[in-house]
């Protein structure tokens, strides 16, 4: 790997009179430059090749390998001059951009599909002859401290190893017992044609009549009742619009699945700034959206997506003590929210939908404990409700294959664990559940610090309730009276639907 970087560092006054502390500081610089690189690796440093003075302004040139990139060495040698020539001339350094900034990858065969996620990329990347060229230009500083050069390498060998392949059967690790389903109709189907669910003018949405919202409470309250309180979670109520600063550090989300959110524009607190809205809608009696898109402004929240967001914000950029750990709370407050697109189906992938949410924080061991007693104590419930289920090893979205393990024999290695009941009317399944253990990602992404710097980790656990539901009446049916006696009483009467229209 290959750097050359092309950068200007500002000052508050003329260079010309101190050129020779310039250099002289150039010299001392060269062992910093080499600082970190392994003994036999030195090539792979960081030097100046050139650099010159122009009015206020040090124009300079670096190259590296691997070892200390270019964009860091920038950094230590922006750092040094600052000192020097602030503590012997008052020059203070005002601003360092990079014009250029060109970093080379070995040559590496590059299939069509890599090619075409390069073509996507923010900045530009091509396939030559001495292997893959990224170049990025006129980078401010703060896209150098952020670290852009690095993310964009990362993203480019990510797009190297990703190979697309099909989707691999579910690592089932526990299993229950194979039931027999006498019912074999589709839920969905029923349910509309039973008026439990009635259409919704927005595609993926429906109303929940009676019978149905009084199956989902009875199935929540079951849950909390077997599930959350023996295990000692407390109840909170988190928002449901979370900023677009909070969802940024929620890993995988915006920079993984922006697609899959519904962002909110707030709009000004101004009648005026509505009356040609108002006016034109009731001239037209027709919606002039294109008066919404004048009037509104940026996009500032998005609908929550996961429902914990808000656990993790509690804590970011505070300290938290292990002696008062493990944290454990549940929300059950509202909707959860994702955009589907042409992904709707049915009542198994829908816009907005019922779960019960639980988050917790502690040790790695009380996190993945707590974790797996979720887990057996949701079997058990399935098992008292008669439900067919299986309990696999998954990859969550938010983490790149290999950040945490899926060793199956460990489950302090494995992120994530979905429950699934069984479908009989398609012979499939269904996921219901999925329980996560982060290790210390969300606690770094989210800057939690611990206050004598022990490891922190945090996990969550979402009961999908709207999918327990449909998993619930695909294996039992619609008949109240063959439904299991842990259900049966928690419904019963079961309300009628009131039909309005005929």
């Amino acid at each position: 790997m290959r750097f050359e970087l092309k950068a200007k560092l500002t000052f508050s006054g003329e260079l010309k009179q101190v050129e020779t502390d310039i250099e002289s500081t150039m010299e001392k610089a060269k062992p910093l430059l080499c600082k970190g690189a392994p003994k036999d690796k030195e090539a792979g440093a960081a030097r100046v090749v050139r650099w010159r003075v122009t009015g206020r302004d040090l124009e300079v040139e670096l190259e590296s390998g691997r070892h200390v990139r270019a964009h860091d060495a920038l950094l230590r040698l922006a750092k040094l001059l600052g000192a020097e020539l602030g503590k012997k001339h008052k020059l203070g350094l005002r601003e360092m951009t990079a014009s250029e900034c060109r970093v080379v990858l070995p040559s590496i065969e590059v299939s069509k599909h890599t090619r075409a996620k390069f073509e996507r990329l923010p900045y530009d990347v091509k396939v030559g002859k001495a292997g893959v060229e990224i170049s990025l230009k006129n980078l401010t500083e703060a896209d150098i401290r952020g670290r852009v050069v690095d993310r964009l390498i990362s993203m480019v060998e990510e797009a190297f190893a990703h190979v697309p392949a099909r989707v691999a059967e579910p690592k089932v690790v526990r299993r229950g017992p194979k039931l027999d389903h006498p019912f074999r109709e589709d839920p969905f189907e029923v349910a509309k044609r039973l008026s439990w669910v009635i259409e919704f003018p927005a595609r993926g949405q429906w109303i929940y009549t009676e019978p149905y919202t009084k199956l989902l409470r009875a199935l929540e309250d079951i849950i909390i009742e077997n599930v959350a309180r023996p295990l000692g979670f407390e109840e909170v109520m988190f928002p449901k619009l979370i900023p677009l600063e909070v969802m940024q550090r929620m890993p995988g989300y915006l920079d993984g699945v922006p697609e899959g959110m519904y962002y909110v524009s707030p709009p000004p607190r101004d009648p005026e700034a509505f009356l040609n809205f108002k006016q034109k809608l009731r001239l037209t009696k027709r919606l002039p959206i294109h008066e919404l898109r004048r009037i509104l402004k940026e996009p500032a929240y998005v609908l929550a997506p996961a429902q914990c967001e808000p656990f993790y914000e509690v804590f970011a950029l505070g300290r938290v003590r292990l002696e008062n750990l493990p944290l454990k709370q549940f929300d059950r407050s509202g909707w959860t929210y994702r955009w589907e697109g042409g992904g709707v189906e049915g009542l198994v992938r829908t816009q907005e939908f019922r779960r019960i949410e639980f988050v917790f924080m502690g040790t790695p061991d009380d996190t993945v404990s707590i974790r797996d007693e979720i887990i057996n104590k949701s079997i058990e419930v399935l098992e008292k409700l008669g439900l067919e289920w299986r309990l696999s090893v998954a990859t969550p979205f938010y983490m790149r294959e290999g950040d945490v393990g899926a060793d199956i024999g460990d489950s302090k290695k494995v992120a994530t664990y979905d429950l699934e009941v069984a479908l009989p009317y398609e012979k499939g399944w269904l996921e219901i559940g999925s329980y996560n253990v982060h290790q210390a990602k969300f606690a770094k992404s989210f800057k939690i610090k611990e206050v004598k710097d022990r490891e922190v980790w945090t996990g969550c656990c979402g009961f999908g309730t709207s999918r327990w539901v449909v998993g619930f009446l695909a294996q039992h049916g619609f008949d109240p009276s063959k439904w299991p006696e842990t259900i049966r009483k928690g419904v019963q009467p079961l309300p009628p639907t009131h039909k309005v229209v005929e």
